[in-house]
């Protein structure tokens, strides 16, 4: 019903007109060539006379409809291609929103309805942070962004890590430790480094709050 009201009170935009931030035929026609002619313009970040949902270094986030939303890839971004990203965010999944396509040049996946983090977050919050990353590092998936996790995540029915762009396969993977630093905790940070489990990181964390 949600996505239905979003729907009926955005405007449809061609989704040529929104390619960022100068036109470019290869991304158009890849889009196009895969189903997506138009977009919603909704959103909170402006971009020209459109609403976008999210800009960043290498694409924007575009609502799709039916409770989807698109990666299109900027025309000036420094990658070729969106392709390593939407493989990892797969790998990702429940962690991330779940990935439907993707190319060269866009990446579908689910719209999450929520907020991003803040600096004054409930305990349960937190601890559902450190497992979702430690979730994240049991499939060998470092995010690179979470020392300051923001935007990179966003609060729902549960949490979720979004923005696999400098996201990396790495054997000993570290996303735990970054949470803690972010949380000032850089005594549990480095008990975690040595080897102490999250269970153990959790209680000492539940335990001074």
């Amino acid at each position: 019903m949600a996505n239905e009201v979003l729907e009926k009170n955005a405007t449809l935009v061609k989704v040529r007109d929104i390619i960022y931030p100068f036109y470019d035929e290869r991304i158009e026609k890849e889009l196009v060539e895969n189903g997506i002619t138009e977009v919603y313009s909704f959103g909170n970040v402006k971009l020209g006379k459109y609403n976008v949902i999210g800009k960043g270094k290498t694409g924007i986030v575009v609502y799709l409809g039916g409770g989807k939303v698109v990666k299109i890839r900027r025309s000036d971004s420094p990658k070729e291609s969106l392709k390593v990203e939407a493989k990892i965010q797969e790998l990702a999944y429940p962690v991330a929103p779940k990935v439907y396509s993707y190319g060269n040049n866009f990446i579908v996946m689910d719209y999450i309805q929520g907020r991003h983090l803040t600096d004054h977050e409930e305990i349960s919050i937190i601890v559902n942070l450190l497992r979702a990353a430690k979730e994240l590092e049991d499939k060998k998936i470092e995010h690179h962004e979470l020392v300051r996790p923001y935007k990179n995540v966003i609060v729902s029915d549960r949490i979720y890590i979004i923005d696999y762009d400098d996201a990396t396969i790495k054997e000993n993977a570290r996303n735990v430790t970054s949470i803690l630093s972010w949380l000032k905790r850089v005594d549990l940070a480095r008990k975690y480094a040595k080897g102490a489990s999250l269970e153990e990181i959790i209680q000492s964390l539940v335990l001074s709050s």
